[in-house]
């Protein structure tokens, strides 16, 4: 009897463990799915994204134009641009920047806009003190400068890269609330999919990466800046592999999967953001001596900076982000050598960067 039950045990612990490896199979069958090269689906909609990525290089085209002595900027003008207000663009434009802004840095940007235009109706070169146009000393670059150095170009663009694109897209769809599992990803609306697929969409778009990218590098904003920094830290296939794979993954209902993209995106381009930031302090660093790139190249590094608190997970805090803000003062002619290296390290060590970071 004894042996009996032992030989009955083992049958049913046999029978057990195919059964359990049948339905593991299934499973596995189940979420078994084809990934493409590029970011290739039906319904794929997100030419609203796109509108704001093309008035956002208009707005940074108009604001160049003050780099030519006499030219006079219209704060007006370059506040209708951001709220799409009385035709300023050249294209019709039928959504805005503002409305998808962060809503603590709009009144921001808009001072910006504001002291921009201030700044262009100086007739006299850029100095301490001075607002106008500084030239580098081999006389082929020029930057409208305000009266401490900063080029608010510069922290318009970025800003409105950060607190328009990158906010919207980790911050608000790549969330449970835009990208969860209870999203709808049944209803279909031709051309845009649902509504889960259509956020997703929506994320992906604001990168600035056409759909065959990284193989095509023709890439606007943050993905261009991935780019530039992709040889050090590998952000373009990491980025587009996983917007790719989570769009598949959500046409097949993978939830796990697309969780697991979300998580890869958040943390390569903050990684971008860092890294580009860090890029521009070394720049600012070989051009120590040179007011005009230097005071540019610390403007755009402050901007970049600046991006990185809109992401929700984020590996830096807002205090440690002001503090590397404020390292470098509030008189970019009087920024020093220690100041630019203690931001940069504090820049680097959050996203473990140090050893790589003169390479930036």
């Amino acid at each position: 009897m004894k042996t009996q039950f032992h030989s009955s045990l083992r049958i049913l612990s046999v029978g057990a463990m195919m059964a359990a490896a049948f339905f593991s199979s299934c499973r596995e069958d189940k979420i078994k799915y084809d990934i493409p090269e590029t970011y290739n689906f039906d319904n794929v909609s997100f030419s609203g994204q796109t509108s704001r990525l093309d008035m956002l290089e208009e707005i940074s085209d108009y604001i160049a134009t003050a780099t030519t002595p006499g030219t006079v900027l219209d704060a007006q003008r370059l506040r209708d641009m951001f709220e799409n207000q009385n035709n300023p663009f050249t294209f019709v434009a039928t959504k805005q920047l503002k409305d998808k802004c962060f809503l603590a840095d709009q009144t921001l940007i808009e001072t910006w806009m504001d002291a921009v235009a201030n700044s262009s109706t100086s007739t006299q070169p850029a100095a301490s003190g001075v607002a106008g146009i500084a030239t580098s000393l081999d006389g082929t670059e020029h930057f409208l400068l305000d009266s401490n150095g900063f080029e608010h170009a510069e922290l318009i663009e970025k800003g409105i890269m950060g607190a328009v694109f990158y906010y919207q897209a980790v911050g608000v769809y790549l969330t449970e609330s835009k990208t969860g599992s209870t999203v709808d990803n049944t209803t279909v609306t031709d051309g845009e999919g649902t509504a889960l697929q259509h956020h997703w969409d929506e994320a992906f778009a604001y990168f600035g990466a056409p759909i065959d990218f990284p193989t095509n590098t023709n890439a606007r904003f943050w993905a261009r800046a991935s780019t530039q920094r992709d040889a050090q830290i590998s952000s373009n296939e990491a980025i587009m592999t996983a917007f790719i794979t989570g769009r598949a993954a959500i046409n097949h209902d993978d939830h796990t999967t697309k969780t697991a993209q979300i998580a890869i995106i958040r943390d390569n381009w903050e990684k971008v953001i860092a890294a580009t930031a860090i890029h521009e302090l070394n720049e600012a660093k070989s051009h120590l001596g040179d007011d005009a790139l230097r005071n540019h190249e610390i403007s755009e590094a402050i901007g970049y900076t600046r991006a990185l608190k809109y992401s929700p997970v984020k590996k830096i805090t807002d205090a440690q982000i002001q503090s590397i803000i404020d390292m470098l003062g509030t008189n970019l002619y009087a920024v020093t050598l220690p100041a630019i290296d203690n931001a940069r390290a504090a820049l680097a060590a959050p996203y473990g960067l140090e050893s790589i970071m003169n390479a930036l």
